[in-house]
């Protein structure tokens, strides 16, 4: 590409910010400048020097609330991010577009490859769905184009990776501990994650749902535009270090087989539909690019019912997302 321009990215530390950068030196895109900034800003008080790399070269992390954002065109919260309100407050003040993965963003939710880029004109902010429902909304759209959606109803089994680096080594080294008949140390989690399933994923909302689980179905209204979808969620942590495992069941407005499902799937991009006698899992597709789904089936006893078995790297998934945004919101200095 002929254009340029200037980037900084947030959290550029954390796993999914490293990922970023990874896909980012993978990608077409040429940033002029990639500014790195700090989401701990302990990190950066404790006197250590805090770098990234980026093609081979050590870059300083810098301060999220001190860095002047008139300096970049683009800011990107990786997805599954926390951010200080005071960042985004800051980015806007600066005129920097901004690509908003965090859990609790607010802005108007775009999916490269599922709406029209002509939404975006004249919008600074754009998020991205920081949930699962990604996973799920580039699977599901089509159907919903073609035979419409009336419920969802999934069983996430949701990796270390988007707990970060943390999460990672408490699974590691509780493993080891187990496997060494040692005590168990307890971190992040209340209850021990190695050779174990937590029922819980974020904080339990009024009506017992998780925040995860409310983030879920109402990314998916969003996402596929229909306020009346009924959605029922359940998140599960599995001692996982890469990749989500998520058990889809759908009630449709009108029966289809499972070969007209892979008909309205097939070219899909990002989708990569497993063979009949495949069992795809999240070994197949850690540090990929692709969301695959298998296991497509028709209930026998209700034509308009429909499973399906979607497995991905959400970290890596939420990155490649994150960039096709970016490119679109920045067509203007591409050219």
């Amino acid at each position: 590409m002929i254009g340029t321009f200037d980037l900084a990215i947030y959290d550029a530390q954390s796993l999914a910010g490293e990922t970023l950068l990874t896909v980012l030196e993978e990608s077409q895109l040429t940033p002029g400048a990639v500014y790195p900034l700090a989401g701990d800003e302990a990190l950066l008080e404790s006197g250590d020097e805090a770098t990234v790399d980026y093609k081979g070269t050590e870059l300083e992390v810098v301060s999220a609330t001190t860095f002047s954002y008139a300096d970049a065109d683009l800011l990107i919260i990786p997805v599954g991010s926390e951010v200080d309100p005071e960042v985004l407050n800051l980015a806007r003040e600066g005129g920097c577009r901004v690509v908003n993965g965090s859990v609790n963003s607010e802005s108007e939710m775009y999916l490269p490859g599922l709406l029209d880029p002509a939404e975006l004109s004249g919008l600074q902010e754009v998020a991205i769905p920081s949930s699962p429902a990604a996973l799920m909304l580039q699977v599901l759209k089509p159907l919903q184009d073609r035979v419409g959606i009336d419920s969802v109803n999934v069983m996430a089994s949701l990796s270390l990776g988007e707990t970060g680096q943390k999460g990672i080594e408490e699974l590691r080294g509780q493993t080891i501990d187990l496997l060494s008949g040692k005590p168990v140390k307890k971190k992040l989690f209340e209850q021990r994650i190695a050779f174990n399933v937590l029922p819980q994923v974020g904080a339990v909302t009024d009506g017992g749902f998780t925040s995860s689980e409310r983030r879920i179905a109402e990314e998916l209204m969003k996402g596929l535009k229909q306020d009346d979808l009924r959605v029922g969620a359940t998140c599960v942590r599995v001692p996982v270090f890469f990749g989500d495992s998520l058990a889809v069941h759908l009630d449709l407005d009108r029966p289809v087989d499972g070969q007209a499902v892979r008909e309205f799937l097939a070219g899909v991009e990002g989708v990569e539909l497993a063979a009949n006698d495949e069992m795809p899992s999240v070994e197949t597709v850690a540090g990929k690019d692709v969301i695959v789904v298998g296991r497509i089936r028709q209930n026998p006893d209700h034509a308009d019912h429909l499973c399906l078995w979607i497995v991905a790297d959400p970290v890596r998934c939420g990155a490649i997302q994150a960039l096709a945004l970016a490119e679109i919101l920045l067509k203007d200095f591409l050219k």
